[in-house]
Order: C-alpha cells, then sequence, then structure tokens
C-alpha cells in the first residue's frame, strides 16, 4: 500500500511509516492492507474489519497515528451506546 505524503506529494510505502516491529504495529498493518484493497469484492466490509485481532490487541503508544485512531473509536463505540442506553430510558 502507498501513501501519499501531503508535505511534498511523494508516494511511501505504509511499511515506511509504520514499523513492523510488535504484534499491534504488524496487526494494524494488516488492517489496512485488507481495507485498502482496490477491488471491492475482495476488499474487507465494516464488520469483518470491525472483528480484526488488531481491535483485540492492549493499546501502547509507539507514537505512530494507530493508537489516536483506536481512541477515537473506542469513544465513538461508547458514545454510541450511552446514547441508546438513554434512549431505552425515554
Amino acid at each position: 500500500m502507498l501513501v501519499i505524503s501531503s508535505s511534498n506529494l511523494r508516494l511511501t510505502r505504509h511499511q515506511d511509516i509504520i514499523p513492523a516491529n510488535n504484534k499491534f504495529n504488524r496487526e494494524f498493518l494488516d488492517l489496512l492492507k485488507k481495507i485498502f484493497v482496490y477491488e471491492p469484492s475482495r476488499r474487507i466490509t465494516a464488520q469483518q474489519a470491525l472483528g480484526h485481532p488488531w481491535f483485540r490487541e492492549l493499546l501502547q503508544d509507539d507514537g505512530t497515528e494507530a493508537l489516536k485512531i483506536r481512541k477515537v473509536n473506542e469513544r465513538k463505540v461508547y458514545n454510541q451506546q450511552q446514547q441508546a442506553r438513554h434512549a431505552e430510558r425515554e
């Protein structure tokens, strides 16, 4: 997978941005590889993506964006659950 850098508009391999030096990053890279498939019929679905092992990994800050993305997603899920509970009470 290639990533376009906005600072100088050059293509960069995702492995050069996110090092595969631990299980958390390897799982994240695997998930990205499955999401960014050009052919829609071969691309992972949203439901499959949510079941990916990366979402079950423990959080660890290694300086990449993976932790930030995960925290945002977890906060969204929490907020949705809270809204659903509040709606049930009304």
